[in-house]
């Protein structure tokens, strides 16, 4: 199962997104709860946005995703998806908040959307979003448990290791095309993303993170600069390609790269052979040319001495 979300704004926006068919195969307002008008999602959302100018903030919404395991999602009942909302609505703090559910369908598979208002109308303040991850890990493994899921593996003990390895090469860098061919060399695959996503990095176990996120004290518009003019591949593409040489059968991208390095490196051999064979050849002429003068000196020395016949 996934459970991830985050604190933003723009409720007319979001309701755009969510009613959003796209890719989805079907999309359905699941439940609208605390609002004015109950039966409008845009409205709804619009108003539970719109307390946040009532304080400092800008992000006045909670917009989560529960995604249980492919599989998963079909054992799961109406009420079940309320219960799961509700579990993530008390680690987030957010009991009794207006919240809104909608289902996304894509290819059989079922997930869903929940948004709260983080205005809490009684203290006049917005509900904390600090350590919302950990609360989303704790939502998480409730539901794991509640629905008897398949625990979610443990993240990546590598992370440190990636973190360091693309952070030392973005770093080492100057252009979008080094950062890309290097940290192929290292055994990374960079991708486009998605939306807020917009690009993913894929490690030699085929596993896809996003890409900012590896970049320890770079912004999403210092990697957009730098990668804008890349030609990537997709996200699934970029596995795929993993996989693929994974099984040695994926070429590698850069081998032109290296041939034509080699195909160079044995035209500069030649000419560097070709230079020295003409020095050799010169000084062969000048020392041919020191003896003949020689020589004649000679001639004439022993010319003037009487000893020439």
């Amino acid at each position: 199962m996934v459970v991830r979300g985050n604190s933003r704004g723009n409720g007319a926006q979001l309701a755009d997104y969510l009613m959003l068919q796209a890719d989805n195969d079907n999309v359905r307002v699941f439940d609208i709860r605390g609002t004015s008008q109950p039966d409008n999602l845009k409205a709804s959302l619009l108003e539970m946005s719109l307390t946040s100018e009532l304080t400092r903030s800008q992000k006045g919404l909670y917009h989560a995703q529960i995604n249980p395991a492919y599989g998963e999602d079909k054992k799961m009942q109406p009420e079940d998806w309320s219960k799961a909302a509700d579990i993530m609505e008390k680690e987030l703090k957010l009991n009794g908040q207006k919240r809104v559910i909608v289902f996304h369908e894509k290819k059989g598979r079922l997930h869903a959307h929940v948004v709260w208002e983080r205005y809490d109308h009684e203290k006049g303040k917005m509900v904390s979003d600090s350590y919302s991850r950990l609360a989303q890990d704790r939502a998480r493994k409730t539901m794991e448990k509640e629905f008897e899921q398949k625990p979610t593996p443990i993240r990546n003990k590598r992370q440190p290791e990636i973190q360091r390895t693309l952070t030392e090469v973005w770093q080492k860098t100057k252009t979008g095309a080094e950062f890309v061919k290097e940290a192929f060399q290292k055994g990374y695959v960079v991708a486009k993303g998605q939306l807020r996503r917009p690009f993913m990095v894929v490690d030699d176990t085929g596993r896809s993170f996003d890409l900012i996120r590896q970049l320890k004290g770079t912004k999403t518009k210092e990697v957009r600069e730098r990668l804008q003019r890349e030609t990537l591949p997709t996200e699934k593409e970029a596995i795929l390609q993993v996989r693929e040489r994974q099984t040695a059968k994926t070429v590698d991208p850069w081998s032109h790269v290296r041939e034509r390095e080699a195909q160079m490196a044995t035209l500069v051999e030649q000419k560097k052979q070709e230079l020295q064979q003409e020095i050799i050849e010169t000084e062969r002429e000048r020392l041919v040319r020191q003896l003949k003068e020689q020589l004649e000196r000679n001639r004439q020395q022993n010319k003037e001495k009487g000893f020439e016949r």
